[in-house]
C-alpha cells in the first residue's frame, strides 16, 4: 500500500512540475532564457527528490513550488497594448446604426508570391435587411482532425463578412496548441474579405479547405451576427485569454453565451477537424447527400486556386457547389 501511495505521490509531483516547467518556457521571450528557465522547477523538485525524504521534506518543496507557481499564474492578466504580430495588431470596431452592420477595420491583406503579407485595412457597411446566409469553413492546417474554423454571413448574393476566431500573437510568438493552453495569447475576432482570410489558408498556405452552408432561421443568423458584434465590443475593452480548448475559435464561433453542446459532441469541439460531420448528424448541414458526397463537393481547393485574387473570389469559390446543389 506504502508503495502505491508513493508512486502516486511521485506521478502527482512529475505532472504539476512538467506543468510548471511548460507554463514558464511559453511566457519567455528568449529561446536561451525559455530553457534555461523552464528547467529550474525540474532541477528543484530533481534534487529535491533524489537529496530528501519524500515526507515530508520533498513534499514540502513542492508545495511551496506549487503556491508560488499558482500566484504567478493568477497574476497574469490578458492585455491589448503588446507588440502584436502582423493581422494581429488592429482589432475591428463595429457599429449597428438602424439596419447598418458599420465595420471598421475590415481586414482586406493582399499576399506576395512568397506569402508576405500586405497589410490593408478598410471600411465597410452591411445592410442587415440583406443577411441571408452563414458557410461554415473548415481549413485543416495538421491533419484530418485539427481544423481552423471560419464563418462568413452573405448579404444578398454579392457581400460576405468573414469572421475568423484567432489567438492574439505577438511579434516573437508562433502559434502552439499547446501553448494555448497556457494563457500564452489574448483571444481575438478578425473581420474580413475572404479573398483575405480564405485565400490565406487556400492559396498561401496551401491548407485542405471545405465550405459547408449551414442551415439556420433568419433570427438565428441575425442572433448569432449581433452575439458576434456584442464580443467584438467586450474585447476592445476587456481583453480575454485564448485558450486552446475552452475559448478557441471553433468554441467562440458556436458555443460561448450559446446552449451547452451534447456531451457525445465535445469530442468533435475539441478535435474540430471533425466538427462538420457532427453539425451534419445535428441536421445544420441539409440530408439530401450523405455527408462523404457532401465533404467531396464542399472542398473548395481548386476552385480557390483558379480563381486568385480575383474581385468575386467569393462567388468563384461557391459556383460549383450552387450548382451542384
Amino acid at each position: 500500500m506504502i508503495i502505491f501511495l508513493w508512486l502516486f505521490i511521485t506521478i502527482i509531483i512529475a505532472l504539476t512540475t512538467a506543468w510548471i516547467a511548460l507554463a514558464i518556457h511559453f511566457h519567455v521571450r528568449r529561446p536561451w532564457l525559455r530553457y534555461v528557465l523552464s528547467s529550474v522547477p525540474l532541477v528543484i523538485m530533481g534534487a529535491a527528490l533524489l537529496a530528501l525524504p519524500i515526507f515530508p521534506e520533498a513534499l514540502a518543496v513542492w508545495f511551496g513550488l506549487v503556491m508560488l507557481a499558482i500566484a504567478w499564474w493568477f497574476s497574469l492578466r490578458p492585455k491589448a497594448n503588446r507588440d502584436w504580430a502582423i493581422g494581429m495588431d488592429v482589432l475591428p470596431q463595429v457599429e449597428i446604426r438602424e439596419n447598418g452592420l458599420h465595420v471598421r477595420n475590415f481586414r482586406n491583406f493582399s499576399y506576395t508570391e512568397n506569402g508576405k503579407p500586405i497589410p490593408h485595412y478598410e471600411k465597410r457597411v452591411y445592410d442587415l435587411r440583406q443577411l441571408s446566409s452563414i458557410d461554415y469553413f473548415l481549413s485543416h492546417w495538421s491533419g484530418p482532425m485539427i481544423a481552423h474554423t471560419l464563418v462568413s454571413f452573405g448579404f444578398g448574393d454579392q457581400q460576405y463578412l468573414c469572421v475568423s476566431v484567432e489567438a492574439r500573437r505577438q511579434k516573437w510568438q508562433k502559434y502552439s496548441p499547446v501553448a494555448g493552453l497556457f494563457r500564452a495569447y489574448e483571444l481575438m475576432f478578425v473581420l474580413g474579405d475572404e479573398r483575405d482570410i480564405v485565400r490565406l489558408r487556400t492559396n498561401v498556405r496551401h491548407e485542405k479547405v471545405y465550405l459547408y452552408r449551414v442551415r439556420l432561421p433568419s433570427k438565428n443568423l441575425r442572433r448569432l451576427l449581433l452575439d458576434y458584434v456584442s464580443r467584438i465590443e467586450k474585447l476592445t475593452d476587456q481583453p480575454e485569454w485564448y485558450n486552446s480548448v475552452t475559448s478557441n475559435c471553433t468554441t467562440n464561433l458556436f458555443y460561448q453565451g450559446h446552449a451547452n453542446a451534447p456531451c457525445w459532441l465535445m469530442p468533435r469541439i475539441l478535435l474540430n477537424g471533425l466538427s462538420a460531420g457532427a453539425m451534419y448528424q445535428l441536421g445544420y448541414l441539409g440530408t439530401q447527400l450523405s455527408f462523404e458526397e457532401l465533404q467531396a463537393r464542399s472542398d473548395i481547393g481548386e476552385r480557390a486556386l483558379e480563381a486568385g485574387d480575383a474581385a468575386n473570389f467569393s462567388q468563384e469559390i461557391r459556383s460549383q457547389r450552387v450548382k451542384k446543389e
